[in-house]
Formats: structure tokens, C-alpha cells, sequence
């Protein structure tokens, strides 16, 4: 299993881009649509410090990719 580290937002927002995910809507959080899969992401507003692990592996399991596949992006 691979480890997972927290990560900056703007980086998180970098690599749903990457996995086709694109931005509709901003109001209290950014909202990232994938139009395969059917799929949206919120994502809090960006804030100074890193997205903590837990909510990083409930955005993950939400896109519905593993770890590995994550950190591959």
C-alpha cells in the first residue's frame, strides 16, 4: 500500500485536472465535475496549511481511484 502525505490544495486541484476532472462551480467550495464517470468533488476553499490525510483519503475514495493511482497523477 503507499503512503499517502497531505498535500497543498492548489496541488489536489492540479491533479483532479489531471484525472479529467474540470471546475463548474464556486460558491463556499470549489466543485470538480469528471463527465465519464459522473462524479463531483468539492473542494474546500485553499487555506495556508495542507489538506489533512483524512479528508485527503475521503476526496480520493469520492473519485473512486486507489492511493497508487493518486499519487501517480
Amino acid at each position: 500500500m503507499s503512503k499517502l502525505k497531505p498535500i497543498r490544495y492548489d496541488e489536489f486541484a492540479r491533479k483532479l485536472r489531471r484525472a479529467g476532472y474540470i471546475p463548474i462551480r464556486k460558491n463556499r467550495h470549489l466543485i470538480y465535475f469528471h463527465q465519464l464517470k459522473q462524479i463531483t468533488i468539492p473542494l474546500p476553499h485553499k487555506h495556508p496549511r495542507d489538506i489533512p490525510i483524512g479528508l485527503l483519503r475521503k476526496l480520493i475514495k469520492e473519485m473512486r481511484i486507489s492511493i497508487e493511482e493518486f499519487n501517480r497523477l
